[in-house]
């Protein structure tokens, strides 16, 4: 910011030195064309006044300064000459340093406030207003100055009004020529063409021609340069105008000044006041005829623009017309089609109303048939839990049941004895036991423990097979609950036991267990269970038909297949999740089917084996209720994996 002002700073000092010296130059060249009028010499045209209102007109007040420092450098010397008195000089010299700036001040505010373009020559009533102000403007400046001059001595008050009115004229004619070119090369913008250019030459030669036979040989033709600046109004516009005025008047100026032209006379104040007449005559008419051209041109391109958007509105308004007579033979031709369509559409309604009902029954059955299927998954995940635990069920309560068959003779022959022990008899020892009862009496001893230690073994393994359904079932629990995933695993393998158990054509097949330490995880523990036997259930079918038990004893001994086995691993993962990964050594399946794994009745089974739904659901129980990931890798020759990953706390999945 402060580099910025301190360039703002260089550049206002820089402009205002320049616009110093011009104007300084100015004056002395005013000066070289003065005429030696009593009291003193007298310049016709004053060239710092126009270049001192051009300089407030465009650079602003900011110039004020600059006109007061070279307008004072320029007249102290003159007046230190005439007076002889270098206070004297230097007083007068300031006062009349400050009156060209109040009457450029003066001029350029009256102009902003009557004048609304940039170029104030621009329109004839503008051309007037600017006119009024010259004539007013310079009357400040010249009463500043020469009541200083006459109050100093410098001059005497008896000449006041001619040295008045000498002052006044000399800048208002100067304003009237030379401002306006000024102006014009400065607010207006735009170049001239080829042709205008040769033009401007021809013009340039006919106006010097007739200057040297007016100012130069003597011939009386001034007002034959009037033409040439009403070629030069009609022709070259203001810019071309304004300059032809300024050419003209230093034509003038220049023959006066030598002694030629139809101006001298024998007194130079009357000289001075036919060539200044001359000057504000040509200046004026030049101007007012190049501000009405240029008004007739505007508004004769206002009527051609005009005229164009008329043309375009009737060529619009025909189209219009036209395209409103084709939008009526189109609306007739649309009010048929309409009528042919209203008609198609009630037809189609008809059909769609049709194609609706059709369409709500197949969803109904659809609906139906998805829900047999999922029950016929559930079904089949409970025969598998009911044969299961029918199967493990059966081998205790056969045991138990021919227990009780020796339980009850041992009863019955206990009781016996107490009886034949109750008969009154003279003996210590009941004369009519057998001693062949006494020795079963010795077996029974020896037997009946046994027999209720096994039957409490039976008892103990209906128990456990119970607690175990219980666990896998979960059917108290509906919320999420921080279960055991090695409980919920055990009570799966338990109830799958009689499968993994050799039978005949299958071999048995081996669980290994690789449990990590796991902490209690939150999860829906019946449906992670449902998750476990579908996987569990699906690996025992694979190996099953891959592993088949060999027809006899010596085939087997011969087999190289090792053996069929599952392998149970679990673990803690990252970001706080646990890992649940089953395998098998099977046979594997390529990557096409591995795609469609989780697929919504995809199956590889036999049709009336599976329903294609359980891994699907199996997924959704995974990802969609625990917030999870269930993972396939398989390769063919290489078994299958099944991965299973799940948060250890579900609320903090949900919250985050």
């Amino acid at each position: 910011m402060q580099r910025f002002k301190g360039t703002a700073s260089m550049r206002w000092l820089v402009v205002t030195a320049g616009f110093t010296v011009l104007y300084y130059g100015a004056a002395k060249v005013g000066m070289l064309v003065s005429l030696p009028i009593p009291p003193g010499n007298v310049t016709p045209v004053w060239l710092p006044a126009p270049i001192a209102w051009f300089g407030v007109l465009t650079l602003g007040y900011r110039a004020v300064p600059a006109i007061v420092i070279g307008d004072f450098f320029a007249s102290t010397p003159g007046f230190f000459e005439a007076s002889q008195n270098l206070i004297t000089a230097i007083a007068v010299g300031a006062i009349c340093a400050v009156s060209p700036a109040l009457e450029a001040s003066l001029g350029t505010y009256l102009i902003r406030r009557l004048v609304s373009t940039d170029y104030p020559f621009q329109q004839v009533k503008s051309v007037f207003n600017v006119t009024l102000i010259t004539v007013l403007a310079p009357a400040l400046n010249a009463t500043i100055g020469v009541t200083s001059l006459c109050a100093f001595g410098i001059s005497a008050w008896s000449d006041f009004g001619s040295v008045w009115f000498t002052w006044w004229i000399g800048n208002m004619i100067s304003l009237l020529v030379f401002l306006p070119m000024l102006l014009s090369w400065r607010c207006i913008h735009g170049g001239f063409r080829r042709q205008q250019i040769l033009e401007m030459l021809l013009f340039l030669v006919i106006l010097l021609g007739i200057g040297k036979l007016a100012f130069t040989m003597g011939y009386p033709v001034e007002y034959l340069l009037i033409p040439a600046l009403i070629w030069a109004a009609f022709r070259f516009g203001h810019r071309g105008a304004a300059t032809g005025i300024a050419l003209v008047v230093a034509l003038a100026l220049w023959g006066t000044t030598q002694g030629n032209g139809s101006f001298v006379r024998s007194s130079l104040n009357e000289s001075l006041l036919l060539l200044q007449t001359f000057m504000g005559t040509v200046a004026i008419t030049t101007l007012v005829l190049t501000a009405a051209v240029a008004e007739r041109q505007q508004s004769e391109a206002a009527l051609a623009v005009a005229n164009q958007q008329l043309a375009a509105t009737v060529e619009e308004r025909t189209a219009a017309l036209q395209s409103l007579q084709m939008a009526n033979e189109l609306l007739l031709s649309e009010i048929t089609e309409r009528k042919q369509a209203e008609q198609t559409l009630r037809q189609s309604e008809a059909r769609l109303r049709d194609q609706t009902q059709q369409l709500e029954q197949t969803l109904k059955e659809l609906r139906q048939t998805q829900a047999q299927l999922v029950q016929t998954e559930k079904m089949s995940s409970l025969g598998q839990l009911v044969a299961g635990v029918a199967h493990e069920i059966n081998n205790p309560i056969n045991f138990i049941a021919g227990n009780l068959t020796h339980l009850e003779d041992y009863a019955q022959d206990l009781l016996r004895l107490v009886d034949q022990y109750g008969q009154p008899s003279s003996a210590s020892v009941p004369a009519a036991i057998n001693p062949d009862e006494v020795a079963d009496l010795e077996f029974i001893k020896d037997d009946l423990p046994k027999i209720l230690a096994s039957m409490k073994l039976g008892t103990d393994r209906i128990r456990q097979i119970v607690l175990s359904l219980r666990n896998f079932s979960r059917t108290d629990e509906t919320e999420m609950k921080p279960v055991d995933i090695h409980e919920g695993i055990d009570s799966t393998l338990l109830i799958l036991q009689h499968r993994l158990k050799a039978r005949p054509n299958h071999p048995a097949i081996t669980v290994v267990k690789a449990y990590g330490d796991l902490p209690l995880v939150e999860c829906y523990a019946g449906q992670l269970n449902q998750v476990f036997m579908n996987i569990l259930a699906n690996a025992i079918d694979v190996l099953e038909e891959q592993f088949k038990a060999p027809a006899d004893s010596a085939e087997a001994a011969a087999s190289t297949t090792p053996p069929a086995q599952i392998t149970i691993t679990t673990e803690r993962y990252a970001n706080n999740q646990v890992s649940i990964r089953i395998a098998d050594n099977g046979p594997g399946m390529p990557e096409a089917v591995r795609c469609k794994l989780f697929d919504s009745f995809f199956t590889t089974k036999p049709i009336g084996k599976g329903t294609g739904l359980g891994l699907s659901i199996s997924y959704q129980i995974i990802t969609e209720k625990h917030g999870g990931q269930l993972l396939c890798v398989s390769e063919l020759g290489r078994g299958t994996e099944f991965q299973i990953l799940i948060p250890v706390q579900q609320q903090a999945l949900l919250s985050a």
